[in-house]
């Protein structure tokens, strides 16, 4: 399962190396629906299938930072979680209802080859209509630490607003295999 909120926030905010569970091909990717970090949020049967997605970014003043398209699968109880050895630790609360999702994350780490610390929090909330479903996210970024590079990496804010509409069913055969993991490098590369 992918978790394409999170990856966002730190994909825009700076590069730090991570691992997180996440396909190669698929899996879900709306900010805070990826499935949430070091919890128990699943993913419900009313929100399983092919949805195909669209996620407008801003900042948090309301300025258009891009838009990006695509497919995504969502598997009914599916989650994520954080791998083993992950310098990167964020940890989530909320839930995922037929009709509703509401997720608060937080987690901090250090920043590869510095003495500085990366801060994020994110909050998500939305609706799903029968076939349609609108995620807000907002994504704060804040950079810490008395190294004078800290100061080099400025905090961020921005939303994401994902609309989406499930194409098809859950497949079945997709969704039966686990998820493997990936390194953050890799998932970077995919969101360029």
């Amino acid at each position: 399962m992918k978790v394409r909120a999170l990856c966002f926030a730190i994909l825009i905010s700076l590069a730090i190396p991570f691992a997180i569970a996440a396909p190669a091909d698929a899996g879900p990717r709306a900010p805070g629906l990826r499935g949430a970090l070091n919890t128990d949020i699943v993913v419900p049967a009313e929100w399983s299938g092919v949805w195909s997605y669209v996620d407008s970014t801003y900042d948090c003043l309301g300025v258009p930072q891009g838009v990006d398209s695509g497919l995504d699968t969502l598997c009914t109880g599916q989650g994520t979680s954080q791998p083993d050895g992950s310098t990167f630790q964020l940890v989530c609360t909320g839930s995922i209802t037929a009709t509703t999702f509401d997720t608060h994350c937080t987690g901090s780490g250090p920043i590869e080859g510095t003495e500085c610390t990366l801060s994020l929090t994110l909050d998500s909330n939305g609706t799903r209509t029968s076939d349609s479903y609108v995620i807000t996210s907002t994504i704060a970024s804040e950079v810490t630490g008395i190294a004078p590079e800290c100061s080099f990496f400025p905090g961020s804010c921005m939303r994401i607003v994902s609309r989406a509409t499930r194409i098809a069913a859950e497949p079945t055969a997709y969704c039966a295999t686990p998820v493997a993991p990936t390194t953050w490098g890799r998932v970077k590369s995919q969101y360029r």
